[in-house]
């Protein structure tokens, strides 16, 4: 079984094991975020009611956590990119 490893693919890393390991990497790492920005959002739905504070308190939670989390995401596009490019050599 092939573990996880500090597997983010380079620039000139053109192995299809290492690439798709990092998409799972990353796409494990997309949804771990996604977790945790759903509780923040749940967390401040429950303080602007709280504390009447006013709804614009969730646009801030959702620009953090894009500023937190947008290399993630890219990481996760570009390894999604490479390994579909990959799927397309090989089948054709």
């Amino acid at each position: 079984m092939l573990t996880l490893r500090n597997v983010t693919p380079g620039k000139t890393n053109d192995d299809p094991v290492a690439i798709q390991l990092a998409y799972r990497k990353a796409l494990w790492t997309i949804i771990g975020h996604g977790v945790f920005f759903v509780a923040c959002c749940v967390f401040a739905i429950a303080l602007r009611r709280l504390f009447k504070l006013p709804p614009a308190l969730l646009t801030v939670a959702f620009f953090v956590a894009l500023l937190l989390f947008g290399g993630d995401l890219w990481r996760f596009v570009r390894c999604r990119r490479k390994l579909r490019r990959l799927q397309e050599q090989n089948s054709q």
